[in-house]
């Protein structure tokens, strides 16, 4: 599964975050997740996500005389308890279009705006309805392209990708987290590879706790569309 980075050291390294929030944040471990099992529930701290159903990717398109247009899309659902035993559903999905010309040489030229889109809808019985955002240009050059929000209509956080390890200087080419900002105070954050982890600010009160454990568990189950299209243009 994409996401999910598998290391030779015992001890996996966290991604980058600022010292402040990660020394003040509780550290919500991820159990349970395994890569070759996409549909199989796991535990974020005390919080279960199961009832896990991650459709296929449906792709389409075609390709001629080197030029591709490529569309995908893949469905999710999910559900998340908390540990007092409230439970809610959460439904999402993810598309992607690419249009790219192919060179004799290799080479691939984006000629289109290349996004991919992934959105989750899911409802707390206290701050109603709320829906995850993200636009991801699939490349650390147009890291600024990224869009990201969770909101409610009333209420909104900032989602913004990390790519950066801990104790690297360097980033990574593809997204290895993200942080959840209010107004510019980091809220929760959520590491998408090696087993997973998720942090949250303190002294949140319940609702908020379960709708950033959500969104963070959307995340920690989203399969980019990214990066397969090359594998469905050989098919064709």
């Amino acid at each position: 599964m994409a996401g999910v980075l598998v290391l030779p050291s015992c001890t996996l390294p966290n991604m980058a975050m600022e010292p402040t929030f990660k020394e003040q944040a509780q550290e919500l471990p991820v159990e349970g997740r395994k890569a070759f099992k996409p549909n199989g529930s796991f535990m974020i701290g005390d919080y279960r996500v199961a009832n896990v159903n991650r459709g296929w990717k449906n792709a389409g398109g075609f390709s001629i005389f080197g030029y591709e247009n490529i569309k995908m899309n893949q469905r999710y659902e999910f559900s998340l308890q908390s540990p007092a035993g409230e439970q809610w559903f959460a439904f999402g999905a993810s598309q992607l279009q690419e249009k790219n010309l192919r060179s004799d040489n290799g080479i691939t030229l984006a000629v289109g705006k290349n996004l991919e889109y992934f959105v989750t809808h899911f409802t707390s019985p206290v701050s109603g309805p709320w829906r995850l955002l993200t636009v991801d240009p699939g490349q650390y050059l147009m890291r600024k392209k990224f869009e990201g929000e969770l909101s409610n209509g009333i209420d909104s956080y900032k989602v913004a990708p990390i790519y950066k390890m801990e104790d690297s200087k360097l980033p990574i080419g593809d997204i290895v987290g993200y942080e959840f900002l209010r107004e510019d105070e980091r809220m929760a954050a959520v590491q998408v590879i090696n087993h997973g982890k998720v942090w949250l600010a303190p002294d949140l009160d319940e609702d908020t706790r379960m709708i950033l454990v959500t969104a963070a568990a959307s995340l920690l189950l989203y399969d980019k569309l990214q990066g397969t299209t090359d594998e469905m243009a050989n098919l064709r």
